[in-house]
């Protein structure tokens, strides 16, 4: 807390590489079981749920020269919004927050979010659209301020904001994006200081590559994630445990992610 004064300095990142094969091979049966088609994101947030829940004091914010922490684990899942003219040059980017991830199954993650990214790309959430309605009337050199007075706010003073489209924890603990269904194979976040979130994931895409089984150089499915973490929060020792049991995780999801 001596060290660093704001969520802009502290920012670690690590690279994770995931051998999907035993999860791709399960996918399939637990799609058709539950009819929902489940992504690399829903797998991940199911992940780092289980991971976050093993090390509870890492799932909190600072407030002040204070950390306080959360009773259960949100998500926070970006989502962008093609525009409606030019679907590249017009797109924004919103979110969907999961709440108690511990508590529910990939299926449900998976129904949860797709219903909730439906309503904020036809701009049917209502909390979101009354919030991203303010900055059409911002002018650029305002939108700072505006969005480190509301983090104060939220955050500092605990108030909740909800009339002005702000929800009570509008980031939660953890934020995913999903690059990998834009082309990209992998990349790194910046840490959002407003957002008060230690800890964000970039989930590429799935490629084949060259990996060490048993000794031997066999083709798997590699799914790599970008993890930028708060220091303040986070360090070495948190860093590789979770790093072991996030890929526990994927070497086993009969156990962990597909076991309901």
């Amino acid at each position: 807390m001596g060290t660093w004064r704001t969520a802009k300095d502290p920012s670690v990142y690590g690279l994770l590489e995931i051998d999907m094969k035993a999860v791709l091979e399960l996918l399939p049966e637990y799609e058709k079981k539950h009819n929902i088609k489940v992504t690399a994101s829903h797998l991940v947030g199911k992940a780092i749920a289980f991971c976050m829940s093993k090390r509870p004091e890492i799932n909190g914010m600072i407030r002040g020269s204070k950390l306080y922490l959360r009773e259960n684990i949100t998500a926070f899942y970006q989502v962008n919004v093609p525009g409606a003219k030019d679907e590249i040059g017009g797109a924004t980017l919103s979110g969907a927050t999961i709440e108690k991830m511990e508590l529910k199954t990939v299926g449900e993650i998976a129904k949860e979010l797709n219903s909730k990214a439906r309503r904020v790309k036809e701009d049917q959430d209502d909390d979101i659209s009354k919030n991203m309605r303010i900055f059409k009337y911002l002018p650029w050199w305002l939108c700072s301020t505006y969005l480190n007075i509301s983090s104060w706010l939220v955050y500092g003073l605990n108030i909740n904001l909800k009339f002005l489209g702000i929800p009570k924890d509008p980031f939660g603990s953890v934020m995913i994006t999903n690059v990998g269904s834009l082309g990209i194979d992998i990349g790194f976040a910046p840490l959002c200081p407003y957002t008060r979130v230690p800890l964000i994931l970039l989930v590429g895409s799935i490629q084949k590559m060259p990996w060490i089984v048993d000794d031997e150089i066999q083709v798997r499915p590699i799914l790599k994630v970008g993890v930028t973490f708060d220091h303040r929060f986070i360090d070495g020792i948190h860093a590789s445990q979770m790093a072991r049991d996030f890929k526990k995780c994927f070497s086993h999801p009969e156990q962990y992610l597909l076991n309901d």
